[in-house]
């Protein structure tokens, strides 16, 4: 499978995100942020639910959880995506600006978010939306 990876980074999904969807770790929050962008784009639920932290949004009830990943993964179209800013991370955090360009059911849904990310276990995680 050589065709573009759908975190738009213009590389093969074979030499961009597969391979940390098959369990080698982004050794950069911008990595495991494309990825994860990359995994919504392809419907990989339990890698979202993977790479973000226990305690983020909606993680009590996980079969409830994964039913609305999987329905928002579903009904949008994942069009593009600009990374606007990655400031070099620290030992233990770090922070991705990004534009996310998407559409469901017709209507445009992009929008610009600020992650953070914590290594732990020497693994990045996403833990939550910044404001």
């Amino acid at each position: 499978m050589n065709n573009a990876c759908p975190c738009h980074s213009g590389k093969p999904y074979t030499a961009c995100c597969q391979p940390f969807h098959q369990n080698k770790r982004p050794s950069t929050p911008t990595q495991l942020m494309r990825s994860r962008y990359a995994a919504y784009s392809l419907g990989k639920i339990g890698y979202i639910l993977k790479t973000e932290a226990e305690n983020s949004r909606s993680q009590s009830d996980k079969a409830k959880y994964r039913k609305e990943l999987k329905q928002y993964c579903e009904m949008t179209s994942f069009i593009g995506l600009s990374i606007l800013e990655a400031p070099t991370p620290t030992e233990t955090q770090g922070f991705v600006k990004f534009h996310a360009v998407m559409h469901q059911n017709g209507r445009d849904v992009s929008f610009v978010e600020n992650s953070y990310f914590e290594r732990v276990n020497g693994r990045w995680i996403y833990v939550k939306a910044m404001a």
